[in-house]
């Protein structure tokens, strides 16, 4: 069983893609085998995390991010 999705094919649930052989019986390994691109992630989550903290500290003028003594936003 395959699915398509608004980013295009997925692999089935009995692909048996390993370590970068493609499955020929697999929808999605078919299209990569044909040339096309493997999907990018738009944003990585160590990217996304960097950007929430500076947005946190641009929003306040003080060095300790507006949340009192210490601010600990981030830091989980």
């Amino acid at each position: 069983m395959s699915w398509k999705t608004s980013q295009g094919t997925k692999h089935s649930a009995g692909c048996k893609m390993v370590f970068g052989r493609k499955d020929p019986s697999c929808p999605r390994c078919q299209e990569l085998l044909a040339g096309s691109k493997p999907r990018q992630w738009a944003i990585s989550n160590d990217q996304r995390r960097c950007a929430e903290i500076k947005e946190h500290f641009a929003s306040h003028k003080h060095l300790s991010g507006g949340c009192g003594p210490v601010c600990t936003f981030g830091e989980w």
